[in-house]
């Protein structure tokens, strides 16, 4: 393997302030590699979650509540790839921000952008679990209204938008720093920045863990105690409802798996860098850290597609460009498929909702 390469330089930034300047050069096969596997998934992260929204926004009968929450994850995983990940790219290529200055306007927009679509996209994923957790432990009851769901979806945007306006102009500023892919907040020195990055990790990555954790435990109690009562007294409505209840839970708990897992590297890599003392780290955490999280923005729509018929339809008639079908998320579950010009119904089958 060969080894890193690197120059110093300590330039003044006012104040007496200085800002360390190193122009890392990684690995070539690891930068190679690396932004290989990023471009790929910048390319499907920006096609796929475009037709998730294709989807949903051209078939009425794609709009229902759970699908609304799936096209806010979208746009957020939509903006990581066009927005976000071709930064880091060519960071990871050139070795060095090259995009103005390591506090310009580009750099500032770029470390907002990063935390802006984070927090967005777990904050979603912590209002789609509390819709659902409702709407399983309490089938009788009535549900969120339309005017409650886009509430909760606006409320994301919006703690997203202020967590990442204080990030890049209240208590931390935002700046390239040595051996990193992407502009990101100063690694923190004093008791107010601390408390600032204490606050930061508390309110996106602690509560909402805190509240996924505890709607998914008890969304799985309330479909096993389901389960049992129906083997003991069942109809073919409740099976079926209960069926579509359960596909659609372990769908969604599978996005919330995927996200933990990409995300896990990056929130290790934000309290290893938060901690430590000595704020001098290997030039490979941050990369393989950002990396695995942004490769996260690419998986949701291939779930979508091997977890609900629906969705799969809707990417084969965008990419077969067939439009004579008419999508949707039936009563119960049902997908239905008809040709627009026919009035016969090709087919019908269970899908999750």
């Amino acid at each position: 393997m060969t080894t890193l390469n690197a120059t110093s330089n300590l330039t003044g930034m006012g104040g007496g302030e200085e800002v360390d300047t190193w122009n890392y050069k990684w690995n070539f096969f690891f930068s190679v590699i690396l932004a290989a596997i990023l471009s790929i998934s910048a390319f499907l992260a920006v096609v796929g979650n475009s037709m998730v929204l294709t989807v949903v926004i051209r078939h009425r009968g794609m709009r229902t509540r759970t699908n609304l929450f799936l096209v806010n994850l979208a746009v957020a995983d939509l903006l990581v790839g066009a927005a976000v990940m071709p930064f880091a790219i060519t960071t990871l290529i050139e070795g060095k921000w090259i995009f103005g200055s390591a506090r310009g306007t580009f750099c500032t927009i770029n470390g907002w952008l990063n935390c802006f679509c984070l927090v967005a996209s777990i904050h979603t994923l912590m209002y789609i679990s509390i819709h659902k957790h409702y709407s399983i432990t309490q089938p009788l009851g009535s549900h969120f209204k339309l005017r409650q769901i886009l509430g909760m979806m606006a409320a994301a945007w919006v703690w997203a938008a202020v967590s990442s306006t204080i990030t890049v102009t209240g208590l931390s500023s935002v700046l390239y720093k040595a051996g990193t892919t992407q502009c990101g907040p100063q690694y923190p020195s004093g008791l107010k920045s601390y408390i600032f990055h204490a606050i930061i990790q508390v309110t996106n990555i602690f509560i909402p863990l805190i509240i996924l954790t505890y709607c998914y435990w008890r969304m799985f109690r309330a479909i096993r105690a389901h389960s049992k009562r129906l083997q003991e007294n069942t109809t073919m409505e409740q099976d079926i409802i209960l069926a579509q209840q359960k596909k659609v839970t372990i769908t969604l708990f599978i996005v919330l798996a995927v996200f933990i897992i990409c995300a896990l590297p990056f929130h290790l890599y934000a309290t290893y860098t938060t901690i430590q003392r000595d704020k001098h780290f290997s030039p490979y955490l941050n990369p393989i850290a950002y990396g695995s999280l942004y490769m996260n923005s690419a998986l949701n729509p291939i779930i979508y597609a091997f977890r609900s018929p629906s969705f799969r339809e809707g990417y084969k008639e965008i990419l077969c460009q067939t439009p004579t079908y008419v999508i949707s998320d039936g009563p119960m579950g049902t997908l239905r498929t008809r040709a627009l010009h026919s009035n016969s119904t090709a087919y019908s089958r269970s899908v999750s909702r």
